[in-house]
């Protein structure tokens, strides 16, 4: 099975999903919808430029902004924030990395080029 395949039916099934620990609890984190990740992108919009995510994050380094953007990819809201910044800074800016690499553009492709595929194939006229 091709990678897009798997993908497409672990999201089917339910089993498209990432699990993250912050101070002690396990968070299910699921892709992030465009809601989700503008809701979080509006929270670590002040990070630096660096080479990876997490050395993005990092340079944030402010807890509050960090766990609401986790919040964010976990709840879909700010709910969690208080909960999650119990937290060490580590803690979040892994959870946050876990939930932002889910999101893999040579995955989305794959995905978007099969569902292309099917839709022409169920509008096609015999």
């Amino acid at each position: 099975m091709n990678k897009g395949a798997k993908v497409i039916s672990e999201a089917v099934l339910g089993r498209d999903f990432r699990t993250v620990v912050v101070a002690g609890k396990a968070y299910t984190v699921h892709p992030p919808t465009i809601e989700r990740l503008c809701g979080a992108i509006s929270h670590l919009s002040e990070v630096k430029e660096a080479d990876t995510i997490k050395e993005v994050l990092l340079s944030l380094g402010e807890m509050d902004k960090l766990s609401k953007a986790l919040s964010w990819f976990i709840e879909g809201d700010e709910s969690l924030s208080g909960e999650l910044s119990k937290g060490t800074l580590e803690e979040v800016v892994d959870a946050i990395d876990t939930a932002s690499g889910m999101i893999e553009i040579k995955v989305f492709l794959r995905a978007a080029s099969l569902a292309k595929s099917v839709s022409l194939l169920a509008a096609k006229p015999r």
